[in-house]
């Protein structure tokens, strides 16, 4: 797995100018930022979360070690390997670097191929957990989000909900679906998730959240707007679909069903949300 260099944001902490002189000529290949303290550190990764964070452990005011518990405290940042600068060679630091979430360390003085080589390992190695996280999170079939990540992300919706932010739900669902599995086959039935998927994403522009919740179902969430603002994208939605032909199969013609639901304070959760959205369906 390669790693694209000019897109791979790395943030340099430390406080000796010729450390990172050193450094910024070092990684001229990457988009490095440098900053000289740990609140200063905090508040670039806050502003352009970075690929990977290079923390020297001794800094005046906050050191290394507290602005990378810092880091590792916030589910937004957690993830970003740190990889610790130190001069320190004493096996107490290392550990502890390790315990409090540092993916590495780097011994100075420096020698410049060993500081690319852990670089590289630990930026493919994000790029890989990242991949395999969002292939986890992700319906192979039509590339949309699954069911997984739509609970995942239900969690900041009800939280939104509660506080008086009100979402709502559609379920769109192909209609007499298993007919056409049994009549044209399962390869057919494929291909009509993909056209619904695609159709959605071509109406929908913005402010929106769709995943493909199981079979033909899919359910698109709109953050922040009742169903009468949504629901002339939706008639677009079913409007596109009942005029959509599969090269493979011209003749086939497949339409959608709709339930739907707006949020209350009350609901404890999405399962709530749902269940009144079916409950509802036309």
């Amino acid at each position: 797995m390669e790693v694209d260099k000019k897109s791979s944001k790395i943030l340099i902490v430390d406080d000796n100018p010729v450390n990172i002189d050193f450094l910024v000529e070092l990684l001229k290949e990457y988009d490095a930022r440098t900053v000289l303290d740990g609140h200063s550190a905090l508040e670039a990764v806050a502003e352009e979360r970075p690929d990977l964070i290079l923390l020297d452990i001794t800094m005046p005011g906050m050191d290394g070690f507290e602005v990378c518990k810092k880091i590792k405290a916030s589910p937004k940042t957690r993830n970003i390997p740190v990889v610790f600068l130190t001069a320190s060679q004493d096996t107490e630091s290392i550990v502890h670097a390790f315990k409090i979430g540092g993916s590495d360390y780097i011994s100075k003085p420096y020698n410049t191929e060993e500081v690319l080589a852990r670089l590289q390992t630990h930026l493919k190695l994000k790029k890989a957990l990242e991949l395999l996280a969002r292939q986890g999170m992700t319906d192979e079939l039509t590339g949309l989000a699954n069911r997984k990540r739509f609970f995942y992300d239900a969690r900041r919706w009800m939280e939104g909900s509660k506080k008086g932010i009100q979402f709502s739900l559609y379920v769109l669902s192909v209609d007499a679906f298993s007919k056409i599995n049994e009549e044209y086959g399962y390869a057919v039935g494929d291909e009509v998730l993909k056209a619904v998927a695609i159709i959605i994403k071509k109406v929908l522009k913005r402010n929106y959240s769709v995943a493909r919740f199981g079979g033909s179902d899919f359910f698109l969430l709109f953050p922040g707007q009742t169903i009468d603002e949504v629901a002339l994208c939706v008639d677009t939605i079913q409007e596109k679909i009942a005029k959509a032909r599969l090269k493979s199969n011209p003749t086939l013609n497949f339409t959608l069903k709709t339930a739907y639901s707006e949020s209350r304070q009350e609901d404890g959760d999405i399962q709530q949300v749902i269940k009144r959205a079916l409950s509802r369906g036309h």
